[in-house]
């Protein structure tokens, strides 16, 4: 199975996300400033719709990401720019008006989450997401996969010290995402399977 790709190609916006600094995107400009756009809201993934329509943004996940961030200025400089950058487009993706968005789309956007979390936990994530191909023509809300799944996973990272391994799979009839978690250095743990249903529902449980 193909990795998270650093930067899908079809992502919007993603070129402008690059900039930093007085040019960067004004949702982080607003973060780094200590302000939260009006549209975030610090409630339980799916519990509640934002303003924008889409699943509500953590403030806590935005602060932990800008502490990332600040953590490689001087040491990576180059890594804490891609993180600003991935960070304004997941919030670009999360913050615009209403709408409903491609599946494929939406788990562009989970890349991008995924990547952030890899520059929060170096070395300890390691994810598979299904090929462009492989996806049914589906539409969804922003964030209906990302935030469930962000739950699941901040979890598996906050209890765990090791390496934990995230798989990600679509059901051909457009139902919902499956994703599975497990740990890759110990054979004895059991995995946990999240069921994503693409109508506003998830369940998981041990494997």
């Amino acid at each position: 199975m193909p990795t998270v790709p650093p930067r899908p190609p079809e992502y919007p916006r993603r070129r402008a996300a690059r900039c930093v600094g007085r040019a960067a995107p004004r949702a982080v400009r607003a973060a780094v400033a200590g302000t939260v756009p009006g549209a975030m809201r610090d409630r339980t993934p799916g519990s509640q719709s934002s303003a924008t329509g889409g699943a509500p943004v953590s403030v806590h996940f935005v602060n932990n990401v800008l502490a990332a961030a600040a953590s490689y200025i001087e040491v990576e400089p180059d890594t804490a720019r891609d993180v600003l950058a991935s960070l304004g487009a997941f919030l670009s993706h999360r913050l615009r008006p209403a709408r409903i968005v491609p599946l494929s789309q939406e788990l562009d956007h989970v890349a991008v989450y995924l990547k952030l979390e890899q520059a929060r936990f170096p070395g300890r994530l390691e994810a598979e997401l299904p090929s462009a191909d492989a996806l049914p023509d589906r539409e969804c809300v922003p964030g209906a996969v990302q935030a469930p799944l962000a739950d699941a996973l901040g979890r598996w990272l906050g209890q765990r010290r090791g390496r934990v391994h995230l798989a990600l799979r679509a059901r051909l009839d457009g139902s919902a995402v499956e994703a599975q978690l497990d740990e890759p250095d110990d054979p004895q743990s059991t995995a946990e399977r999240l069921r994503i249903s693409l109508n506003g529902n998830a369940t998981g449980g041990g494997a």
